[in-house]
């Protein structure tokens, strides 16, 4: 129960749920009778992304006649929007299957894993999902055919010229420069990347493992490929857990898909622990169950109950939501948020490492361009750099090519 909410962020969380079960009763009542303010409502479901879902939550709350009193204005808002994201939806839907038509021409194994698919999977239909690029999982051998096929078909470069590949993917000892590529095409963003995490902690499985897994997901009539059932949930834990979940979609997202996959908990936690990533999940489950008062086996709730970190993870992040900040949370901030939700001193310790501004970058790359092979050599100048600068072990915002996601 959200107690320590406003009324409009309660009952934005009420109207959200994904699965569409809109809470209603008592609780909803002493909502109401706190007088939300609507227009607030409507502002937060835009920032977190869920403005679809809140359209949806208010017209199953008209159809069960609970007397909710939404202003016409703000009914006429949410219509608009949510047809304005369907329609942008559908072109992007229609994009991404021209795109693996085009890779698979190409020989590329190319895996969409959020976006349209996810939206298709969890959400069940286009429009309901605000997102703003293509993020396609290739393997690291496949980037450079990826790339090139973008190019081909009129993305350029968001940031900066295209460099060697070769370099910018790193050598045998040193990781990549950079977390993916990011093309665009008439203001539609498409993001190449060969692995989601960081080199240091990473999302297991493997890409050649989520390759091997893949099931298909009808994309507006076009069977497209996607992460299976199990891997797209430890996907979305992982990645709600790098941002701290400062975002309502992405539990929105958690719970949805949750929804649409028949989830064996214990063989999931068993093969997530065995990867180091159980805790994120049990995060994912402890967040939706304060949020929105879904119910998780007894087996998970056990789990989480035992590993009360995770639980006060999810409740700090539930927190941070009620709190309606209006600002992305500090590199700094989430960072120590993804060490806490590690399972080990171990695998906190070396994000905290990855993070830090030891590692060379495309900052080092454009001083001194070096192949692969030589980026140890980076190693060795990185400190007079750092030393007209700042500290190490600085978690500030200063590198855009850190491996934390763009919102």
């Amino acid at each position: 129960m959200l107690t320590e909410a406003t009324p409009e962020f309660e009952l934005l969380a009420r109207c959200v749920r994904p699965d569409g079960a809109v809470a209603t009763g008592e609780r909803l009542d002493a909502v109401l009778a706190r007088d939300p303010d609507w227009d607030r409502v409507l502002e937060l479901g835009r920032r977190h992304g869920v403005t679809p879902l809140l359209n949806r939550g208010v017209q199953e709350l008209d159809a069960s006649e609970a007397g909710i009193g939404v202003p016409e204005r703000v009914r006429s808002a949410l219509t608009e929007r949510t047809r304005s994201t369907a329609m942008r939806n559908i072109r992007s839907a229609s994009e991404l299957r021209e795109l693996l038509e085009a890779f698979e021409a190409r020989g590329v194994r190319a895996l969409p894993f959020k976006g349209p698919v996810l939206e298709a999977f969890a959400h069940g239909e286009i429009g309901m999902r605000a997102y703003g690029d293509l993020d396609v999982l290739v393997p690291r051998e496949d980037v450079t055919a990826a790339v090139d096929v973008l190019e081909a078909a009129g993305y350029e470069w968001v940031d900066a010229p295209r460099l060697d590949d070769a370099a910018i993917l790193g050598g045998p000892f040193t990781k990549p420069l950079v977390a993916e590529y990011e093309l665009q095409r008439d203001r539609a963003n498409v993001e190449v990347r060969w692995r989601i995490g960081d080199a240091d902690q990473p999302f297991a499985p493997d890409v050649e493992t989520c390759w091997e897994r893949r099931e298909t997901v009808a994309v507006a009539g076009y069977d497209v490929p996607a992460l299976a059932p199990e891997d797209r949930l430890r996907m979305l834990a992982f990645h709600g857990t790098k941002h701290k979940w400062h975002l309502l979609k992405w539990a929105c997202d958690f719970v949805a898909a949750l929804a649409a996959t028949d989830v064996d908990w214990p063989d999931l936690l068993a093969e997530a622990r065995r990867h180091g990533d159980e805790r994120r999940l049990l995060i994912g489950a402890a967040l939706i169950d304060r949020l929105f008062d879904v119910s998780v086996p007894d087996a998970v709730r056990s789990r989480v109950e035992a590993d009360s970190r995770a639980d006060r993870l999810a409740a700090a992040a539930v927190e941070e939501l009620c709190a309606e900040r209006t600002t992305r949370p500090e590199r700094r901030d989430r960072v120590a948020y993804t060490a806490r939700a590690t399972d080990s001193v171990g695998d906190s310790l070396r994000t905290v490492l990855y993070h830090s501004r030891l590692h060379p970058g495309l900052s080092e790359y454009r001083l001194v361009p070096l192949p692969g092979a030589l980026h140890p050599i980076y190693y060795l100048v990185l400190p007079l750099r750092l030393l007209a600068e700042r500290s190490p072990f600085s978690l500030g915002e200063a590198r855009d090519e850190g491996p934390i996601d763009r919102v």
